[in-house]
């Protein structure tokens, strides 16, 4: 049975939950940091060696790194300029890069049913603890945590696509934009379209939750706009480079500078992500 406390604790402990996934999934798996050489990723393949006999060394004496795939988010960063607009020159469009993003309709920035149920899935293992000690049962747990991770998906396709330029999600791809579209006017949505901007003008370094700001803050790679601001590289104006569309931003966020027609160099038209791939 649920107690007082539960009652009261509920909302923010989902929240909280769904602030950490979202940062884990983001920062882990969008940007494949998992791939990289940190204890966690050596964790992974002792369990891989004790399980599968997976090799941990290759035979030159280098770790045998486990690869993840992020699903097009490091490509869609490489496409995107700091002001937010995506890159659609010829030449760009030929890339490996590009290329692979031309399945998908939203180019790697939207929800789809399928990424939302995933997302679900990796709730599970830590919603059904924390609410089996708050009281409550299997069937109420999943009372809250659907609508809740349904919330999330609105909230990501009414910002993500739309600030890149791209159209409004619509119910045949994921959760539709346009059940959330009036929050585009709220003090929220300014927050997180410029904690979002200041991703991606640093390069996918920090600021890796979206629509549920706080872990971030827990682990310390948030910036506030003041910090990346000064960074915002220019952008080519309309003259130089085409777009995929005008992003839809709110009123006071930071810009970026344009380049005057004419003067647009090749470096001005490399998106800052491919800047800092390592």
């Amino acid at each position: 049975m649920v107690g007082t406390f539960g009652k009261i604790a509920a909302l923010p402990a989902l929240y909280a939950l769904m602030s950490a996934n979202e940062y884990a999934t983001h920062r882990w798996y969008q940007h494949e940091e998992f791939n990289r050489d940190h204890s966690f990723q050596r964790m992974c393949q002792r369990i891989a060696f004790w399980v599968r006999g997976r090799p941990i060394f290759q035979p030159d004496g280098r770790r045998n790194l486990i690869k993840i795939f992020g699903g097009g988010h490091v490509e869609h960063h490489a496409e995107t300029y700091d002001d937010m607009s995506l890159k659609k020159d010829p030449r760009w469009r030929r890339t490996k890069a590009a290329l692979s993003l031309d399945s998908d309709e939203f180019r790697g920035t939207a929800f789809t049913w399928g990424v939302t149920g995933l997302m679900t899935l990796q709730m599970l293992p830590t919603t059904l603890p924390v609410f089996a000690l708050l009281g409550f049962s299997l069937m109420q747990t999943f009372a809250i945590l659907l609508p809740g991770m349904l919330v999330h998906a609105a909230v990501w396709n009414m910002l993500h696509p739309p600030m890149h330029g791209l159209p409004p999600v619509p119910s045949r791809y994921g959760v539709p934009s346009f059940l959330l579209a009036k929050l585009r006017d709220s003090a929220y949505f300014k927050y997180i379209y410029e904690n979002h901007q200041g991703h991606h003008v640093l390069g996918g370094q920090c600021n890796y939750n979206v629509c549920c700001p706080g872990f971030d803050h827990v682990v310390g790679t948030y910036l506030p706009s003041d910090v990346w601001q000064k960074k915002m590289r220019a952008v080519p104006g309309p003259d130089a480079t085409e777009r995929w569309g005008v992003p839809v931003e709110p009123k006071g966020v930071p810009q970026a500078p344009i380049i005057a027609a004419g003067l647009a160099t090749e470096a001005d038209l490399t998106p800052t992500a491919l800047l800092y791939k390592n």
